[in-house]
């Protein structure tokens, strides 16, 4: 499609502040303007795709039922395979037209593989669990990406550094209230999984937490770093009370955003855990970070 490029985030370099560890390349960010669509999901590299029973590890009971489950969903196979070239610890990317398989890679040397893989599955569990009229994708037109650089205050800033940040934000979106659905249907239904489920958000946690440095927050605009640390903080909330160990909040707190946290929060009281309703609880978290105008949902389909 010649002008198309990919809008992964990428925080092997600390570039982003404080984006997902874990990345899904599925429910990136596309701008359709003017008919031109630039797609994440750039298509399947059959030549290191392998089935995970090739894997040099075997995998945990759990995440070889959640790929069998995505399977079942979605008629299509999911490959689980070790790339050192990997900056993220894991990536997942959907199978579009042809393509046989869902592609899950991992790096060699990652810790607690088998959360990581239900986790990334979670998201494609809920999404082909919706019959086809009711699945949906993330796209931003190029007004509604100009609407979040200015929402952002990024309108000033170098054009390729604000274009990553707006990405940036917006799949932090997408996928922290999604996501934190994933967590709790695994604390639930996996738990010889919490301690590499702990491990993993305890990591995630104190990635974020660097963001709160002053010598970070003095470098980006304050709206930005406002939606930014609101989402981090609602993340931290939730978990310190999942682990009764809230010091992981404290900072964002003290910082103001407790308050912004708990807002957050009570959506998935308000909102029903269907997956059915991940649209409305996305919405729900665009529209308290002033992030409405930025995106827009539209119909995904898998052929």
């Amino acid at each position: 499609d010649g002008g198309s490029k990919s809008l992964n985030s990428n925080t092997g370099g600390g570039t982003f502040i404080g984006t997902p560890s874990i990345f899904f390349d599925f429910f990136g960010i596309f701008f359709d303007g003017s008919h031109q669509v630039f797609d994440v999901s750039t298509g399947l590299d059959i030549r290191i795709s392998f089935l995970y029973a090739l894997l040099p590890m075997p995998l945990h009971p759990d995440a070889q039922k959640m790929i069998l489950k995505v399977e079942e969903l979605s008629g299509r196979l999911v490959h689980v395979i070790e790339d050192p070239d990997l900056e993220l610890m894991a990536s997942v990317q959907l199978a579009r037209g042809i393509a046989p398989a869902h592609i899950l890679r991992y790096r060699p040397g990652t810790q607690a593989v088998d959360y990581l893989i239900c986790h990334q599955l979670g998201f494609l569990v809920r999404l082909f669990s919706c019959p086809e009229e009711e699945r949906w994708q993330v796209l931003a037109t190029k007004c509604e990406h100009d609407a979040a650089l200015n929402a952002m205050g990024l309108k000033d800033f170098p054009k390729s550094l604000a274009d990553s940040m707006v990405n940036s934000i917006v799949i932090q979106l997408r996928t922290f209230p999604v996501g934190s659905r994933v967590d709790d249907w695994i604390l639930q239904h996996c738990p010889t999984l919490r301690e590499q489920q702990e491990h993993s958000v305890r990591a995630q946690m104190a990635d974020h937490a660097k963001a709160l440095a002053p010598e970070i927050r003095g470098k980006f605009p304050k709206p930005l770093i406002d939606a930014n640390s609101a989402m981090n903080a609602a993340y931290a909330l939730n978990w310190g009370r999942i682990l009764g160990d809230e010091r992981f909040f404290i900072p964002y707190k003290a910082l103001g955003y407790g308050s912004k946290a708990m807002e957050l929060l009570e959506f998935f009281q308000s909102i029903p855990d269907d997956p059915l309703a991940d649209r409305a609880l996305v919405e729900a978290w665009a529209k308290a970070l002033g992030l409405s105008d930025a995106f827009h949902f539209a119909s995904y389909q898998l052929s």
